[in-house]
């Protein structure tokens, strides 16, 4: 991408935090060094001049789950007018977490998941068996920042049960164990900038009581956990048609659960937080990749 007449980069965002992230903050003032303009914008706001921007960076859009079809939609639109990352097709698969069974169908180690179509009958009690644990996680497969993700124990079934099927009502359901290497060494979230690995932070679940650990904080990652991104990064962009290099950012969370064995437990392709506050200096990786393009 280069930088001329047309040098201004839009950081896509949402109404409800319309303004840079703090992490973006440092993003953008990478991409300023190199001489390029970067604001703000509101995805859905139909005042905002897409076509003017040498680039659009989806970043903090933290309401996309709410209006799917219309965010999808955006994406293509804003596609066909520049340079929009991550593109399209990109977003548009990892907005349903069925993705997950995929990755598992070509070999990557994925936290099990049974999902479910809107209407279908689940049991609760059954379905402890069928995973083999003593506390299952219930969300919807289109969510983000845990929205309606819920834990719950054998004890809990009555209201596990109601949660199951309240959301089985009108939306598509997964139904994960929970993993109880998280409540002792937490998610393991690997950031890559163009494919290549920037850091690592050591996160505090969301289903996790708080105290138990900070929230997140900077995190070696061995040789072998960067091999297992890379390989779920490799695998993903198989499937989408694209390659890891073309990805403005990607972020691998995983579980460990053992002495380097890794359970993947998400892939963010969309509007991920990149902890760049954590880690300052990757900034310039971020900036670098986007300007790479």
């Amino acid at each position: 991408m280069t930088n001329n007449e047309r040098s201004l980069i839009l950081f896509a965002t949402y109404a409800g935090q319309p303004d840079l992230s703090a992490d973006d903050r440092l993003f953008a003032a990478a991409l300023e060094r190199r001489d390029f303009s970067v604001r703000a914008a509101v995805w859905d706001d139909p005042a905002v001049a897409w076509q003017d921007a040498t680039a659009v960076v989806i970043r903090s859009t933290w309401n996309y789950h709410f209006h799917r079809d219309a965010f999808l939609e955006w994406t293509e639109r804003v596609a066909a007018m520049t340079a929009l990352y991550n593109e399209p097709r990109v977003v548009r698969w990892n907005s349903h977490k069925g993705y997950l069974a995929e990755l598992a169908a070509r070999g990557i180690r994925v936290i099990e998941t049974i999902f479910a179509r809107p209407g279908t009958r689940l049991d609760f009690d059954e379905l402890t068996d069928v995973v083999a644990a003593d506390e299952l996680v219930v969300k919807p497969a289109v969510s983000a920042s845990a929205h309606e993700t819920r834990r719950f124990t054998l004890r809990d079934r009555a209201e596990g049960q109601a949660h199951l099927d309240r959301l089985l009502s009108a939306r598509d359901v997964m139904v994960q164990p929970h993993v109880t290497a998280l409540a002792e060494r937490g998610e393991l979230s690997l950031l890559f900038a163009g494919g290549q690995f920037s850091h690592a932070v050591r996160r505090r679940s969301a289903l996790v009581d708080a105290g138990t650990m900070p929230k997140s904080a900077l995190a070696d990652a061995s040789f072998v956990a960067r091999e297992f991104g890379s390989h779920v990064l490799a695998t993903a962009t198989a499937l989408v048609g694209t390659t890891p290099n073309e990805l403005l950012y990607a972020r691998v969370d995983l579980a460990e659960t053992a002495p380097d064995e890794y359970l993947l437990l998400e892939l963010e392709l969309i509007e991920p937080s990149l902890f760049l506050t954590h880690a300052p200096g990757a900034a310039e990786h971020f900036a670098s990749a986007l300007v790479s393009f």
